[in-house]
């Protein structure tokens, strides 16, 4: 009986553990960009009880690439993440959240650049 009992908790405790259980809350998307031929958007999820993961997306008809990914805390996400302003071909997105600059360029010739200025 006690076998079984201490079996039964450390297999619990082992499957409480597990990192692939855990779900990330779905929040909300939001458009950043919307063209004739491709929408930058990100999707923000709530990973952890103050902890959030913005994921940017470009999607080109039912074709979508992820295009990065990085984490927010509870304090930051709640105040105006990002400034986001778009040009003919550009979208720079301003956040105070990276030490360095990303660029990237999509399918269609969009740059995106996230830069901390």
């Amino acid at each position: 009986m006690k076998k079984s009992l201490h079996f039964l908790i450390l297999s619990a405790l082992l499957l409480q553990s597990c990192s692939f259980l855990e779900q990330n809350r779905f929040i909300e998307t939001k458009i950043i960009s919307n063209t004739l031929n491709e929408q930058i958007i990100y999707k923000y999820y709530q990973t952890g009880l103050d902890n959030y993961k913005v994921d940017f997306y470009s999607v080109n008809q039912s074709d979508s690439v992820k295009l990065f990914e990085h984490f927010v805390h509870d304090a930051l996400f709640s105040s105006n993440t990002y400034r986001i302003s778009e040009n003919e071909n550009e979208i720079i997105i301003r956040t105070k959240l990276f030490s360095k600059e990303k660029k990237l360029i999509t399918r269609n010739g969009k740059s995106i650049i996230m830069t901390n200025r």
